[in-house]
């Protein structure tokens, strides 16, 4: 991707401004569509060529004109409400946004001849049991369903888990409880889940839009680790006890996530040269490299499978996402 013209929905999120300071070294145009102008405002002051639009997913003609005016090569659609706890209570707003925000997005590239699009989505949404999943879930077949009828634009999804300085991640969150000597609340000691660093993020969606030839869902070969061994890496970190009390699981959490499960493994492939895994879609119209995808042989990919202990490897881990 260089010199090439690149909307981001949702881009003053972490992956939106990680896949900004990315795309900007390739001299590429980017667009920032968000509804949130105050992070607008302060994304521009970072980046000062940046474009900004304001407007939401939810409003087709705001989008639809931004992609007339622009005429983007490429959209990343990361924009998405993604907070568990108040999708469950207002599962409408998530469908809203994660739905037929999503169908915008993609109908609009489509009408306008994007060359691909891409769909960020979650690990939640995968055997999901929450409104939150369930919405990430339903996006991604939209995404598979558009790409099956169309003839120029590639739509693929990516799956993954906890990006370790995100907005929404528990590392943040339990190394400022650390910090200021709070208690900090876990849900189960035996609770696992999914880590890696933005910048491992960037890298697989770049990769998947790179490697996809339509309708799939990539996700990343990354490592899992239990609650307890994230707060003994975090007390190695800041030199710090914890104190935590075990509150059980929220309404719409599970007690390990998955990215791939039993019903999908029969359709997944690995991806050469990559760290990805990706799932073939069910009804496809088109041709497969079979030197570039080869069957997968793993396990499912749930996080209770592809737990680590190595503290040392969790605090690097941590040190590297946190600094990003």
């Amino acid at each position: 991707m260089k010199n090439k013209t690149i909307l981001i929905t949702g881009g003053t999120g972490s992956l939106g401004k990680g896949l900004i300071k990315r795309l900007l070294k390739n001299k590429n145009k980017i667009i920032v569509y968000s509804r949130d102008e105050a992070k607008q405002a302060n994304l521009l002051r970072r980046y000062p060529s940046i474009i900004r639009v304001i407007g939401d997913v939810r409003d087709f003609n705001q989008l639809d004109t931004t992609m007339k005016i622009h005429k983007p090569n490429y959209v990343f659609h990361t924009g998405a409400l993604k907070r568990v706890d108040d999708i469950e209570f207002y599962p409408m707003e998530g469908i809203k946004t994660n739905i037929i925000g999503s169908d915008n997005v993609a109908k609009s590239s489509l009408l306008n001849n994007v060359e691909r699009c891409v769909l960020i989505s979650t690990d939640k949404s995968c055997q999901s049991v929450s409104a939150y999943g369930a919405t990430k879930f339903l996006a991604e077949r939209l995404f598979t369903n558009y790409d099956y009828y169309s003839t120029s634009t590639v739509f693929c999804s990516v799956r993954y888990g906890n990006v370790i300085s995100s907005r929404g991640s528990f590392i943040p969150l339990f190394l400022d409880q650390l910090e200021k000597g709070e208690t900090i609340t876990i849900t189960d000691t035996k609770m696992s889940r999914f880590l890696f660093t933005l910048e491992d993020a960037v890298d697989a969606v770049l990769d998947s839009v790179e490697n996809s030839v339509g309708g799939e869902v990539f996700i990343p070969k990354i490592k899992s680790y239990k609650l307890p061994t994230c707060l003994k890496a975090l007390e190695k970190i800041t030199g710090k006890k914890a104190k935590y009390v075990v509150k059980g699981l929220r309404a719409g959490e599970k007690l390990h996530e998955s990215m791939l499960d039993d019903t999908e493994i029969k359709l997944a492939y690995e991806v050469a040269n990559t760290n990805l895994i990706c799932i073939k879609p069910q009804y496809t119209k088109k041709e497969w490299d079979n030197k570039i995808f080869t069957s997968y042989k793993g396990k499912v990919y749930i996080s209770s499978n592809f737990i680590s202990e190595d503290l040392n490897e969790l605090v690097e881990l941590i040190n590297r996402g946190i600094n990003e």
